[in-house]
């Protein structure tokens, strides 16, 4: 198995309906193929290091899947860059399964760190 992990951001007017409705198409996409999803995570809007399509803060989404082909990335960006709801994306290939409890650590430090500045 390949393991990925996949970041992407989405416009920052989005509703959550929105949001929702595009992580289960990407969802979809992906079981269609027959590769499964480890964790499929929202992160919640933030700024970004620069403009992207005009726009100074995106809603960041976090997935974490396992390939069963390698060649599937390359077939995935091609989704990903054909979708207008996806401003950005970048895919990282992990060297081991992630683990869900690692993800719910870190969502609960972000969420701790975005409390404190407030």
């Amino acid at each position: 198995m390949n393991y990925y992990e996949v970041l992407y951001i989405l416009n920052p007017n989005f509703s959550k309906e929105q949001i929702a409705g595009v992580m289960s198409e990407v969802s979809s996409f992906v079981e269609k193929k027959k590769h499964g999803i480890v964790n499929h995570d929202f992160w919640g809007k933030k700024q970004l290091a620069y403009n992207v399509k005009k726009h100074k803060y995106g809603n960041f989404v976090l997935l974490n899947t396992e390939f069963k082909d390698a060649n599937f990335v390359n077939e995935f960006k091609v989704f990903l860059n054909l979708n207008k709801e996806v401003m950005k994306y970048m895919i990282i290939k992990l060297d081991e399964k992630p683990s869900k409890e690692a993800q719910q650590e870190v969502s609960a430090e972000e969420e701790g760190k975005v409390q404190e500045d407030n």
